[in-house]
């Protein structure tokens, strides 16, 4: 629902816009993990350290992916000793939560992951990167507002 007069995209530019979603969609992380964290517990783990414990319901709706994924890779996390599940006197579901190591591989592993992403954005200059995150930020508010409204009768 914008609120401002947009132009519609050209096919062209939609055609190189899906060429470079393509080409990013491909790519791994720019550094070799310097925990042994997988990208799934990795995803995990960012929700529950930077958002707080989450019901495996709402991880699965934070990281879009279906139940028995999440579930799977939850035990997974919790075998590892990344992640527990824990009783909330507050919740009716059982709760996961980062434990202690699995905070700080997190943390470990997020300033990695920032700094290998630093040497590729520090090419681009700050008014480039700032108009990357603007213009991505948008696109995601975008892509749940579609959702939003096909999920809403």
């Amino acid at each position: 629902m914008p609120t401002r007069d947009v132009v519609q995209v050209t096919d062209a530019t939609l055609t190189a816009l899906r060429h470079e979603l393509m080409r990013l969609g491909r790519r791994r992380e720019t550094n070799a993990s310097v925990t042994d964290l997988d990208a799934s517990a990795f995803k995990i783990l960012w929700l529950v350290v930077e958002h707080g414990p989450h019901t495996l319901r709402g991880l699965a709706e934070g990281l879009q992916l279906e139940q028995s994924t999440i579930n799977r890779q939850v035990h997974a996390a919790v075998d590892r000793g990344w992640v527990e599940r824990y009783d909330d006197p507050d919740s009716p579901a059982m709760l996961v939560r980062a434990t202690a190591p699995g905070e700080t591989a997190y943390r470990v592993e997020s300033r990695a992951r920032a700094d290998g992403l630093r040497m590729i954005v520090d090419t681009l200059g700050e008014r480039a990167v700032a108009d990357l995150a603007g213009g991505l930020a948008r696109f995601n508010d975008a892509i749940e507002d579609a959702v939003e409204a096909k999920l809403t009768p």
